[in-house]
C-alpha cells in the first residue's frame, strides 16, 4: 500500500533501538551522582537492581500491550484503545512539546561538550553543533529507515564493545581502599532510585516500530525482554567496574567517570577512547529518539488526531519524512530558545513516567474491557507486577516533585491544554 510503512524489521532491530536509546551518555555521568546520594557500594548496586526490577515490570506490561496491539505508534496506540482519543491525543501532544523533543535536545547538547574533549570547540558554536546533529540524524531517517537502523546497530555495537572492554580492563587496575560503612537514609534512597530511573529511560520504545516489524506479535515480547535484560546486565557490570577501580570518594568527585576509569587503567589513550564512545552513545540515542518520535506522530496523524500531513509516507524513500522533520524542528527550537536544558530533561522524564503509569493502568482496563482480545503474550505475574510498577512510578514522581516541582506541574499544564485543543479539533471536523 502506498501510504503504509514497510514491514522489514526483525526483533533484533527493535531490541537494538531500545538498547540504543537507553544506553546513552547517562551511564557515564550518573554513577558519580548516585555515589553522592548513596555513599555505599552495596546501596548503589541495590538501587540499580531495585529500579531495574520495577522497570522490568513495566517492560512486561508493554510486551503484552505491543503483542496485543502490534501497530506503529506504540504508547499512543495503547492509550487510544484503553482510554479513547482524547487521552491518546494528549499523549502525542506532550511527547512533541515536552518528552521526545526535550529528551532529544538535552542529549544532543552533550555532543558538543564531549567533542571538546577530543577537538577544541568554541563554546559559542555549541548550539550550532547540537542543531546540526539533530538535523543530520533527521535527514538520515527521512531518506532511509534501513540506514537509520544500520546507524543504530553500528553505534550500539561500538559502545557495547567499548563498555565491555572497560569492564575487562577494570580487572587489571589496583583495587581501591575500602570505604567505611555508612547509614543510608530512606530519603536519599528515594532520590537515588529517581537517578537510576533516568538511566533506564527509553525502555518502552520497541513498540513504536511495531507496524514495521515482520512478525510483531511474536517478536515484540522477545525484543522487550532481551533488550531490557541486556541493559540491566550491562549497567550492573559497568558499575561493578567503576567500584572496582575508584573508591566512593573518587566516584563522588569524578567529572567524567568513564574517562577517569579508562585513564586509571590505560592512560590518556583510554580516556580519549571513552570520549569517542560517549559521542557514539549520544548519536545512537538521538537516532533512536528520532525513529520512535516520527512513528508516534505518523500514527496519530493517520488517525486524524494530530497535525495534518504527518501521516504521509514519502513516495521515494518509504519513510515518514514529514514526521521526522517536525520532530527535528521542535527539538532544534528547544536548543535555540532554552537557557536551562536541565529543566527540559526533568520535564521530559516527568512526562515519560506519567504516561507509562497511564499505559499500565490501560493494560489493566483492557483486561476487563476487552477480555476476548487476542493476547499472544500475557504479562508475567499479573496483577502483582503492574501494581508494583505503578507503586514504583508514583514513588519516583513524588521524589522528583519534592526536589523540583516545576517540571511535573508543567507536564500537567501541557496535558490540561491538550484536552480543549482536542475538543476544538473535533468541532472543526464536525463543522
Amino acid at each position: 500500500m502506498p501510504n503504509e510503512l514497510k514491514r522489514e524489521l526483525s526483533w533484533l532491530d527493535a531490541a537494538s533501538i531500545v538498547v540504543g536509546v537507553v544506553i546513552g551518555a547517562g551511564i557515564f555521568v550518573t554513577p558519580q551522582d548516585l555515589a553522592r546520594v548513596l555513599p555505599s557500594s552495596n546501596a548503589m548496586i541495590l538501587a540499580w537492581l531495585l529500579s531495574g526490577s520495577l522497570v522490568f515490570c513495566g517492560a512486561l506490561a508493554f510486551a503484552e500491550l505491543s503483542a496485543m496491539l502490534p501497530k506503529t505508534g506504540g504508547l499512543y496506540i495503547y492509550l487510544r484503545e484503553a482510554f479513547g482519543p482524547a487521552v491518546a491525543f494528549s499523549c502525542g501532544w506532550v511527547h512533541l512539546f515536552a518528552l521526545l523533543s526535550g529528551a532529544t535536545a538535552y542529549v544532543a547538547a552533550g555532543f558538543a561538550r564531549y567533542l571538546n574533549a577530543i577537538v577544541p570547540v568554541d563554546p559559542g558554536l555549541n548550539p550550532g553543533i547540537t542543531i546540526g546533529l539533530i538535523l543530520g540524524i533527521g535527514a538520515i531517517g527521512a531518506f532511509s529507515t534501513k540506514a537509520a537502523v544500520a546507524l543504530q546497530n553500528t553505534t550500539n555495537t561500538a559502545k557495547i564493545l567499548a563498555l565491555l572492554g572497560l569492564i575487562g580492563l577494570s580487572f587489571f587496575a589496583p583495587t581501591p581502599a575500602a570505604s567505611p560503612a555508612v547509614d543510608v537514609p530512606a530519603g536519599a534512597f528515594a532520590a537515588a532510585l529517581a537517578t537510576c530511573f533516568f538511566c533506564y529511560e527509553g525502555w518502552s520504545y520497541a513498540g513504536f516500530v511495531a507496524g514495521e516489524m515482520r512478525n510483531p506479535s511474536r517478536d515484540l515480547p522477545r525484543a522487550f525482554a532481551i533488550s531490557f535484560a541486556a541493559v540491566v546486565a550491562l549497567y550492573l557490570m559497568v558499575n561493578f567496574a567503576y567500584l572496582r577501580v575508584l573508591s566512593i570518594p573518587e566516584l563522588q568527585s569524578s567529572g567524567q567517570i568513564g574517562a577517569d576509569v579508562a585513564g586509571r587503567v590505560a592512560g590518556k589513550p583510554g580516556a580519549t577512547a571513552i570520549a569517542i564512545v560517549i559521542l557514539l552513545a549520544i548519536i545512537g540515542t538521538v537516532n533512536g529518539l528520532a525513529l520512535t518520535a516520527s512513528r508516534m506522530y505518523y500514527a496519530q496523524s493517520k488517525d486524524g488526531l494530530f497535525l495534518p500531513g504527518l501521516d504521509s509516507i514519502d513516495s521515494r524513500f518509504q519513510t515518514p519524512a514529514r514526521s521526522m522533520a517536525v520532530h527535528a524542528a521542535v527539538s532544534s527550537l528547544m536548543v535555540l530558545f532554552s537557557s536551562n536544558l536541565g529543566m527540559i530533561l526533568q520535564l521530559a522524564i516527568s512526562a515519560a513516567w506519567i504516561y507509562y503509569a497511564i499505559a499500565v493502568m490501560g493494560l489493566m482496563r483492557l483486561r476487563t474491557k476487552q477480555p476476548d482480545l487476542a493476547r499472544p503474550y500475557r504479562m508475567l505475574g499479573y496483577p502483582v507486577t503492574p501494581l508494583l510498577f505503578l507503586a514504583g512510578t508514583l514513588f519516583f514522581l513524588w521524589s522528583l516533585a519534592s526536589q523540583s516541582p516545576m517540571p511535573v506541574l508543567a507536564v500537567f499544564g501541557i496535558m490540561a491544554v491538550s484536552f480543549p485543543i482536542h475538543a476544538f479539533i473535533g468541532k472543526l471536523k464536525r463543522a
